[in-house]
């Protein structure tokens, strides 16, 4: 924070202790216990309670106190890790943007790293003049003497024992050291303040103490006249001038317009700066260059429509410039969010809009934690909930079983479990509403149905025969003999849920009373159906009783019940290649799957006869068939087509069946090469034609080289450098790991006599070499391509290779290893593509790290389009 900025704000705060009348104590209590949370927490404005040893009115002004010192401290850190990193062999300085305080860091760390950079070239250390902190980090870095944190009580660490103590107080002014009084010691320097003002914990800063009152010498905020009192400065005014809100300011005072003027009836009142005038009413004159406004009442500059400043526009009707509302009219930029304009007199301002507050690091409009601050009007049965722009009330107590908390009225109110259907009343019983509670109410059924538990409804009483349902849903008897279903001989007794007719006369059981009412006659129960016989039994009736018989195919089960034979379980039943299948009352025999029925006997079935059964060949087995494919083909999904294999794709993952390009056919597949290839007699690989060994090159010139590529030619001219002569290069014995066709050219220096340059050049032997290099998609390793063997070098040679240009990809590295280096392919290498690289291949002496000899490689690598 700039000091300047956090001694207005100390001054702020002891100017309203004498208003509040003790506040200018709290400074140093609260100013502490921010700096104490700066160490605790990433933030300054979330301080999460209130302070210790602070009276409850004095809370808000704490807090203001203890974020700007959390801050400051915050700053304060930043700003000696700054320092630490720009001294660290003058590193960067880089740090997360999102730390407070990140700003300060950079200064500091960059201001040191210039002051270091200054001491590095022997220059003389003056300050930049930058400001602070920038100019006292400038100095500590530069002169070797850095203050770990300033002020009074901090040590020096002094860097070099040859220099001499530096006058802080001379070197910079007194104010970017100390707030109001320097004095230099012997490697440092410490603060002190006048009397009345006591010193901040930053051992810089000098706030003012409740004990002494400022003067209007020391203190003068007013724009006119200023007077001591006992309370501190007094602002006062001339006459016809008034203190405006902020007690310190003064404005004309227009009597025109608030009546105070003392004209006659037929005189016009004219206001001006501090005075009025009275004037003829139909005569009001102006001073030349003057004109009259009658809004406010007074003689104004005539302005044209070019005199007008920035923020007034001219009034051609009145001939004088006026004030520009910009956020009428669209002229202004208030646009972050919660941000409103508000006019000004020539110009505009943007303000935060109710329930916020402007961030002045940030200088966003950001929400003001009215909880945090005291700022809510929440009652102690209430509690206090920050929202965006305000803040609402919400009930500590809650309001208990069957209620619930209305948000917007915050009053209790019953909540009708039943429409809500969390009440606990089980099936059978009805919810009934209470005031903070509810009730379960039997259901009660209507006549003729009772309540059933397992289906927890109403549901109609169907009773047995002989019974019905009474008014509780309840089976009761019927008394049958009411209506007298007896004949005349008999007697009716009544049974629950039936009824008996006793003969008079006795006749044994399966005999009834006769017609005549004298005999007794067999009971036909089979025609009568009073019978017992289940279904699918046949009633023969017998005398005096009857016989239940089961159906042919059927016989008794342990329940009495008819049920079928299954014959199939009898052995064989049926011939062989058939399978029995039971039916009621009966059984069949079917031909198994594939077979016929010719007489009693399943014969098997030539499905193969039909030849557009299976699309090539067909196979007949017993009961079925089985198709089968023509080499070169596979059987479709449907078991019957056949279709082409296509190897190319079918054994891709097998590795190549081809050489080169694999052309898939029907029924089979043919290997082909590409144009420069040729294929070999296996009829699948490929093989490349050298032109230049066969005699295919048209290459011509006598320094012209036939280059011999993957699929074709390449014919580059050699010319040897200045100096240099042309040899061969003997047997190949720098080839690489990875295989490829290659030419080489060696041009060797040779120099007359005379030529010293060419004597004094360290670089013996130039060679111009050629790489032919399939399409390689993949490097698990580094891959040697060239290796390079130190022969005819000192014994114990200091070799380095490295890549002088040809690399911008990053394609290739070198490695040395003793008397031998190799040029490495490290990434994958596609084509079609060309790679000019230059190699220097160097040997330098131990002793003085002398270069002894050089030698240089142009390399020429073409890079298939195949990776063959």
């Amino acid at each position: 924070m700039d000091m300047r900025l956090f001694q207005l704000f100390l001054i702020a705060i002891v100017r309203l202790s004498y208003i509040k009348g003790e506040l200018g104590n709290i400074v140093e209590t609260c100013c502490m216990a921010g700096t104490d949370w700066a160490q605790q927490d990433s933030r300054c404005d979330n301080y999460p309670s209130v302070v210790s040893k602070v009276e409850d009115t004095d809370q808000q002004a704490c807090r203001l106190i203890l974020e700007v010192c959390c801050v400051k401290a915050k700053q304060n850190a930043q700003c000696e890790k700054g320092k630490q990193d720009g001294q660290a062999q003058l590193g960067s300085c880089v740090v997360r943007v999102t730390e407070m305080g990140t700003e300060d860091y950079k200064e500091c760390c960059q201001c040191c790293r210039l002051g270091g950079m200054t001491r590095a070239m022997g220059m003389e250390c003056q300050p930049p003049k930058i400001g602070i902190p920038c100019d006292i980090t400038f100095m500590e870095c530069c002169t070797g003497i850095i203050n770990p944190g300033g002020g009074e009580g901090h040590s020096y660490t002094n860097r070099s024992t040859d220099i001499a103590d530096i006058d802080e107080c001379t070197v910079f002014s007194p104010e970017q050291l100390c707030s109001q009084i320097c004095i230099n010691t012997i490697g440092s320097y410490r603060c002190t303040c006048r009397q009345g003002y006591s010193l901040a914990r930053d051992g810089r800063t000098c706030y003012l103490t409740s004990s002494v009152v400022a003067t209007c010498e020391e203190n003068n905020p007013c724009n006119q006249d200023c007077v001591d009192t006992d309370s501190g400065p007094k602002c006062l005014c001339h006459n016809g001038f008034q203190l405006t809100k902020d007690r310190v300011t003064c404005e004309d005072i227009d009597e025109c317009r608030m009546g105070k003027a003392k004209c006659g009836p037929s005189e016009v009142c004219v206001n001006t700066v501090g005075n009025y005038t009275c004037q003829p009413g139909n005569q009001v004159t102006c001073p030349t260059g003057f004109v009259y406004d009658s809004t406010s009442r007074r003689c104004v500059l005539r302005r044209t429509s070019t005199d007008c400043s920035a923020g007034y526009g001219f009034n051609t009707v009145s001939g004088i410039c006026e004030d520009i509302d910009e956020c009428i009219v669209q002229q202004h930029n208030c646009s972050s969010p919660n941000e409103v304009c508000e006019n000004n007199a020539g110009s505009y301002g943007c303000v935060c809009s109710e329930g916020f507050y402007q961030n002045p690091r940030s200088r966003n409009c950001e929400d003001i934690d009215e909880c945090a601050r005291r700022m809510d009007q929440c009652t102690s049965s209430q509690r206090c909930e920050n929202t965006i722009g305000s803040y609402a009330c919400r009930r500590l107590v809650g309001c208990g079983t069957g209620y619930t908390l209305d948000e917007e009225t915050q009053e209790c109110k019953d909540q009708n479990e039943c429409e809500l259907g969390i009440h606990d009343c089980v099936a059978g019983y009805s919810c009934v509403n209470l005031q903070g509670s509810f009730r379960c109410v039997a259901v009660t059924c209507p006549q003729g149905q009772r309540f059933s538990q397992t289906t927890k409804q109403c549901e109609s009483v169907i009773c047995p025969r002989g019974l019905r349902a009474d008014s509780y849903g309840m089976c009761t008897d019927i008394d049958e003999c009411e209506k007298t279903p007896c004949e005349s001989f008999q007697r009716c007794v009544n049974t629950y849920g039936s009824y008996q007719c006793i003969n008079l006369i006795n006749c044994r059981p399966g005999f009834e009373v006769g017609p005549s009412g004298d005999t007794c006659v067999d009971i036909d129960e089979c025609q009568r159906g009073t019978h017992d016989c289940k279904a699918g039994q046949e009633c023969s009736n017998r005398p005096g009783s009857f016989v239940c018989a089961c159906p042919q195919g059927y016989r008794h089960d342990p329940s009495g019940q008819c049920a079928d034979i299954n014959e199939c379980l009898f052995g064989s039943v049926c011939p062989l290649n058939s399978r029995c299948v039971n039916t009621q009352g009966s059984y069949a025999c079917e031909c198994s799957d594939g077979l016929q029925k010719v007489g009693s006997y399943c014969e098997d079935i030539d499905e193969c006869q039909n030849s557009n059964l299976c699309q090539h060949r067909c196979v007949n087995i017993v009961g079925s068939y089985h198709c089968m494919c023509n080499p070169g083909y596979s059987l479709a999904a449907d078991q019957r087509t056949c279709i082409d294999i296509d190897e190319c794709q079918e054994y891709s993952s097998r590795g190549r069946l081809c050489g080169g390009d694999c052309i898939n056919e029907l029924g089979s597949y043919r290997c082909s090469c590409p144009e420069g290839w040729r294929l070999l007699g296996n009829g699948r690989s490929c093989q490349d034609i050298n032109e230049c060994e066969e005699g295919l090159s048209k290459c011509q010139g006598p320094d012209t080289t036939c280059f011999n590529t993957r699929g074709s030619y390449k014919c580059p001219v050699v010319e040897c450098p200045s100096g240099f002569v042309r040899t061969p290069l003997g047997p190949r014995q720098n080839r690489g790991e990875v295989v490829g066709e290659s030419d080489d050219v060696l041009c060797r220096k040779s120099c007359v006599f005379h030529d010293v340059d060419c004597l004094l050049n360290k670089t013996t032997t130039v060679a111009y070499q050629f790489l032919a290099l399939p399409t390689i998609k993949e490097v698990i390793r580094p891959s040697v391509l060239l290796n390079i063997t130190a022969k005819g070098f000192v014994l114990v040679p200091q070799l380095s290779l490295h890549v002088v240009y040809g690399n911008e990809l990053e394609l290739f590295d070198t490695i040395v290893e003793g008397e031998s280096a190799a040029f490495r392919l490290v990434k994958p290498l596609l084509g079609p593509a060309i790679h000019h690289v230059t190699l220097r291949l160097e040997n330098r002496n131990y002793v003085g790290n002398t270069l002894i000899s050089a030698h240089n490689s142009h390399v020429t690598i073409d890079v298939s389009h195949y990776d063959f």
